[in-house]
């Protein structure tokens, strides 16, 4: 899970970028807080360096330590993509809430946020922005790669890794600034949301072929990741476009599950250990990973997720990998709903629903199930803990860092492709069965070894109660699906808003409208500001609608 990096000094989203010289290349620059590209990019293993650097974003802060950071004002910890993209995608839902009193906690648990400055949003945009300056960088200095540099593969993952940082930007903030290699401008202009999406699918179309079917390295993309992406944006193609792309979606998956490549892991929990990146029954099911290593890969992006989880009073290397916790985030009363526990809520114990569906790992004890009273500074009270990620290996033994985890995040993974497919076919899509659809949400369940009811092919469309909620929608069983398996991955803000909940007032949750009970918000929130950070730089860019 080693990662080299390498170091330029690149303009991205109007803010000045300072890097510095490592000593993985042998080269001196005259400043030693600036190198330029044609010092960095000089020899056949440095473009391999530069490829990897941008990969690296998605985990790291910056390139020294896990306080560094390659954006000025960003701070460190706090801005990490991955951190941020998570805490975006689940602290504005009914599956977590923060107890943290930072100034962004009460505006993103509440879904109350304007256009101040609110960091996690700040770091999404301008770490996003940052991949995209750094690829465009990187494909011009490319053609000018010496001989042993494959110049076509590296290409196409780095463009790959470009519109997955543009996915993001689409997926968020609708509207981003928009610049590739060839545009050549500093103060880039605005792209509308489904013209973003059409690039997008055209450049992954246009890659797809230059990349391996199956990568030869943990953690580099290939065909696989394409089509999972593909799948993604085409599930949500509707919201994007205003266009159904179901039957485009199932092609997707069909092209990653007939391959043969992947399989379910055996043991879900493993999924989301220090290990997962070396178990082979993990390795089995992650298509795509962000990548974690205690020693050599230091930041607070998938640590927040698994330190935050934690109470200091309860956390311990023994039981978690990791000394101590943060007392941050924590289950909503929806989320443990979910798993319809056969039994009176009074008594529900993290054990027994895990008994009943070994997906849900969680911590109640002394804990009251639902968030009454505050999400601030009521993490061992109120809401359960999630301990579904943890810094043990899969015997047990702790990663080898107790402050930073080894664990990988599984960005894109076998379950969620099953998951994609079924809800294609349930909407319409053509491509697909019923049955096979049917057969992946069982293998799902006896993965879990669910006492749950057999799935039908009527249960994949009926209108369905969200979480034991008295909110009703068609697809409600998939959505709830979703959940369980998919919980704490990053993909619930997006599965809301596809099923018309993340702002209605029919489905509430704690907190949410900034109301401890929960009440319905603006549907300009299905979209986050532009930062002013950048609109007051760039005046091409124009702020979203009803902000």
């Amino acid at each position: 899970m080693k990662v080299n990096y390498i170091k330029t000094t690149i303009l991205a989203s109007a803010m000045s970028l300072m890097c510095s010289c490592i000593g993985d290349l042998d080269v001196m620059p005259l400043d030693p807080n600036i190198m330029t590209a044609e010092d960095a990019y000089s020899t056949p293993e440095s473009y391999l360096q530069g490829l990897k650097k941008i990969y690296s974003v998605w985990a790291l802060s910056g390139q020294d330590n896990a306080g560094a950071s390659d954006l000025e004002g960003m701070d460190a910890g706090n801005t990490v993509l991955l951190r941020c993209w998570w805490t975006l995608q689940e602290n504005t839902t009914d599956e977590a809430k923060c107890a943290w009193g930072d100034s962004w906690v009460t505006q993103v648990n509440g879904m109350i946020w304007n256009t101040a400055e609110v960091e996690p949003m700040e770091g999404l945009y301008h770490r996003s922005m940052y991949i995209v300056s750094l690829v465009n960088d990187y494909l011009k200095q490319l053609p000018n790669a010496p001989e042993g540099v494959d110049r076509e593969r590296y290409n196409a993952e780095a463009r790959f890794c470009r519109a997955l940082a543009y996915y993001v930007l689409m997926d968020a903030f609708g509207n981003p600034p928009f610049a590739t290699e060839e545009t050549g401008s500093s103060l880039p202009e605005q792209i509308k949301r489904a013209d973003l999406f059409d690039w997008i699918e055209g450049e992954l179309n246009t890659i797809k072929s230059s990349l391996p079917e199956m990568t030869d390295e943990y953690g580099r993309a290939d065909q696989h990741c394409v089509d999972f992406l593909l799948a993604r944006m085409y599930l949500n193609s509707e919201i994007y476009t205003g266009t159904k792309r179901y039957t485009d979606c199932i092609t997707a998956c069909n092209n990653i599950i007939t391959s043969n490549s992947y399989e379910l892991a055996d043991d879900y929990a493993e999924l989301f250990m220090a290990d997962n990146g070396e178990n082979a029954d993990a390795r089995k099911e992650i298509i795509f990973p962000v990548i974690a290593d205690g020693n050599t890969t230091q930041s607070y992006g998938i640590g927040a997720i698994i330190l935050g989880s934690r109470s200091g009073s309860e956390g311990t290397v023994k039981n978690y990998g990791c000394n101590g916790g943060w007392d941050g985030f924590r289950a909503t009363g929806n989320l443990i709903r979910a798993f319809n526990y056969d039994a009176e809520e009074s008594a529900w114990t993290a054990d027994n629903i895990n008994s009943f569906d070994n997906r849900a790992i969680f911590y109640s004890e002394g804990r009251s199930l639902d968030i009454t009273t505050s999400a601030i500074g009521t993490f061992t009270e109120e809401g359960w803990a999630v301990y579904k990620y943890s810094n043990l290996n899969g015997d047990g033994t702790p990663g080898k860092n107790t402050t930073f985890p080894d664990t990988d995040f599984p960005l894109f993974r076998l379950g969620e492709v099953y998951l994609m497919y079924a809800e294609a076919v349930a909407r319409g899509g053509e491509g697909g069965s019923t049955s096979k659809a049917v057969e992946y949400i069982q293998n799902l369940r006896k993965r879990a070894n669910t006492a749950y009811s057999e799935v039908t092919e009527s249960w994949l469309t009926e209108n369905t109660s969200v979480s034991a909620s008295r909110a009703s929608v068609a697809y409600g069983n998939i959505l709830n699906e979703r959940c369980r398996e998919l919980y704490w991955e990053a993909t619930r803000r997006t599965d809301l808003i596809r099923f018309g909940l993340f702002t209605s007032n029919s489905y509430t949750w704690a907190e949410k409208g900034g109301v401890i009970s929960g009440v319905g918000v603006d549907d300009k929130y299905n979209l986050f500001p532009i930062p002013v950070s950048d609109i007051s730089v760039n005046g091409n860019l124009h702020q979203n609608e009803g902000y």
